[in-house]
């Protein structure tokens, strides 16, 4: 497994240097016009924790390494509150009728926030545990790594408005170690895990999968930021455009 490790930690740090994270520690861009994307997240937060609570998450089995999945599933499938707080401190929670609020969501804008919940679900689905521990492993790696560049964001924001973002800042990155949280020395457990040739070439291929997933979310959220700062940028437009 530590092979598998690294090469997570390889796939982080690629993310990292996404167009979209490099996006967000845009310090040019008003850190609210970078908020921008935040309601087309709402498919992958809201889904993210239906992804806990009914895929991840199997209470009828014995198996340890389940069982260590079934533990950090309930210390992350919570956390969906902080982000409806924040859409409310961005301004990004005009009022909208049910039909243009599900116009908004299922938009062609927001495919790929959605395929990537359809995506975890099919490839943690397919696998038994060992492997569900990787993509779970991924996951957290992403998230480590988003928190961070949302955290910069969110601390201009405070420091220019005085309005706090909990979701996008230090209280959510707080819970984002990078790694399964909530049993013991989770590290030492997923490091000590024998994988054979067969099994890391799998692992690896569930690895690519995964981040693939990511990146194609984070490249439609600049895609619909950028619009955003377009549209506040216009002609005769006062203030950032209001998503929805």
């Amino acid at each position: 497994m530590k092979r598998v490790l690294r090469y997570i930690e390889q796939q982080q740090a690629e993310l990292a240097k996404s167009p979209f994270l490099s996006f967000l520690g845009d310090t040019r861009v008003e850190p609210r016009l970078r908020f921008g994307f935040a309601p087309c997240m709402a498919p992958f937060v809201m889904g993210f924790a239906d992804l806990n609570k009914y895929v991840l998450r199997d209470e009828s089995s014995e198996d340890p390494l389940q069982k260590l999945i079934n533990t950090h599933t309930r210390e992350d499938d919570h956390h969906w509150g902080m982000f409806l707080r924040d859409l409310r401190t961005l301004e990004l929670d005009a009022p909208l009728e049910l039909t243009g609020a599900i116009e908004h969501l299922w938009g062609e804008h927001n495919k790929k926030a959605r395929q990537l919940i359809y995506g975890l679900v099919a490839l943690v689905s397919a696998e038994r545990p060992v492997m569900r521990l990787v993509i779970v492993e991924c996951i957290e790696a992403a998230g480590s790594v988003g928190s961070s560049r949302f955290t910069q964001a969110a601390r201009e924001l405070e420091a220019r408005t005085g309005k706090r973002l909990f979701y996008f800042g230090e209280a959510h990155e707080r819970l984002e170690t990078g790694h399964l949280t909530g049993s013991g020395n989770v590290e030492e457990t997923l490091a000590g895990l024998e994988l054979t040739p067969e099994q890391v070439e799998r692992a690896r291929g569930l690895v690519d999968r995964t981040f693939a997933l990511f990146h194609a979310m984070g490249d439609e959220l600049l895609a619909y930021a950028r619009r955003g700062l377009e549209g506040a940028h216009a002609p005769g437009t006062r203030g950032a455009a209001r998503s929805g």
